[in-house]
């Protein structure tokens, strides 16, 4: 009997797969708990259709983040904000106003909680930073604070 699987299976396949089992390990086990759907011509064709999509989404999205990567990777980001004589900022500068200068001088929106910092910034100068991209796909770049009294 051939199922088209519906989530991961151990020692069977991944969602999408079409594979070929006992009938009644199809029918009484499989198809019963959910884990899969038997295989029509049509359901086929849609898990196929399906598949693709979900390869074409990861592909867009891997080239997103290697994009954002090659933008960022080892750059300096200026951000100005206000100080006083001895260059200590006035309210820090956090993941938001990091994202709004990467906005401005790189025109590349990226989201502030992909920005990772142990603290906000509370003084001028040059600061490493890490940005999370997806998974374990992490990039650094640095952030030159300059102050905006000048």
């Amino acid at each position: 009997m051939k199922v088209i699987l519906i989530k991961q299976v151990d020692k069977l396949g991944v969602a999408g797969d079409v594979v070929d089992v006992a009938s009644g390990y199809g029918r009484n086990f499989l198809i019963a708990k959910g884990l899969a759907q038997e295989a029509t011509s049509d359901a086929i064709i849609q898990a196929q259709s399906s598949k693709q999509k979900k390869e074409k989404k990861k592909s867009d999205q891997e080239k997103k983040i290697n994009k954002l990567k090659s933008a960022l990777e080892n750059q300096t980001i200026l951000v100005r904000a206000s100080s006083n004589k001895e260059g200590h900022l006035f309210g820090g500068v956090g993941p938001k106003e990091i994202a709004q200068a990467i906005s401005k001088r790189k025109k590349i929106n990226i989201d502030p909680k992909q920005i990772k910092l142990a603290h906000h910034f509370k003084a001028l100068g040059i600061h490493e930073v890490v940005l999370q991209l997806s998974g374990d796909n992490k990039t650094k770049f640095t952030v030159d604070i300059q102050s905006s009294n000048e």
